[in-house]
Order: structure tokens, then sequence, then C-alpha cells
């Protein structure tokens, strides 16, 4: 049996390699995770974008956001805390 933490540190590694290290660790500034638990299930979920940072506005201290706020690259899945099952959800994957 997993602990939440543990099963949510396994998740998050799955999806990272699922998307690939290597892009995630190059684009680290514009990523996110998020994770929940429900039920003796841990959701886990990793976001990469690789487009360059949002324009910054300097008479107004303000950022300039595109319309599309969403990832273009992630990965989720679940992750059964009684045998660490690991089960992908959607994945949106780069081309490497």
């Amino acid at each position: 049996m997993l602990t939440v933490i543990e099963a949510k540190k396994k998740g998050m590694k799955a999806c990272i390699e699922k998307i690939g290290y290597e892009f995630c660790k190059k684009h680290a500034d514009n990523s996110t995770t998020a994770y929940g638990e429900d039920d003796g299930v841990v959701f886990c979920y990793v976001g990469v974008d690789d487009s360059p940072a949002p324009d910054f506005d300097s008479e107004t201290q303000t950022w300039i956001l595109s319309e599309n706020n969403e990832f273009p690259y992630s990965a989720s899945c679940n992750v059964s805390m009684k045998d660490g099952e690991i089960v992908f959800l959607e994945c949106n994957l780069p081309e490497l």
C-alpha cells in the first residue's frame, strides 16, 4: 500500500518520463504539476509549454497572456495506492 506522497512521486515521475525527461527539464520554467487523491487513487498531471514566456507590459506591470492558456504538452495518470499500478489518461506528447 502506497501513501499519497509515494503515489504522487511515482505518478509525476511516470508523466515526466512519458513527455520526455530532457524536454521537461529544458522547459521547466514553463511547466506545471498537479495531483489529487480520491478513493485510493492519486491523479497526477504534468503540463509543459515550449513557447516563449508571455510578453510583459512594463507600463501597466502586467503579463500579456495569449487566448490559449493551455499547456500544449501534457501527461496525466492515475496511480493506485493499493498496488502502485499506473494508468495513463490523456497524453499530448512532443515529437522528439
